[in-house]
């Protein structure tokens, strides 16, 4: 009865031997995320400021601001004489 009980039991250490070493489950490292993260924020902003910048310097909105000043100027004169 022992030698029954122990093949079982000599099988499944064996078979855990020769398996070799379970490969360590990585656990993300949580300062690394938050510089990818930081580096990720970083690039989006400078992103955002570059177009930002492109269309205040574009033909289109230096137009439409002076087309606004313009009709704002024009508003005013116009209710100071009202006045």
């Amino acid at each position: 009865m022992r030698l029954f009980l122990s093949l079982p039991v000599l099988v499944v250490v064996l078979s855990m031997v020769l398996e070799g070493p379970v490969p360590a489950q990585g656990a993300p490292d949580g300062s690394s995320a938050l510089d990818k993260l930081k580096d990720l924020g970083q690039t989006l902003g400078e992103k955002a400021r570059e177009v930002i910048d492109r269309i205040k310097q574009s033909e289109i909105s230096t137009k439409t601001r002076n087309w606004f000043s313009e009709t704002l100027q024009k508003v005013k004169e116009k209710l100071k004489i009202d006045s």
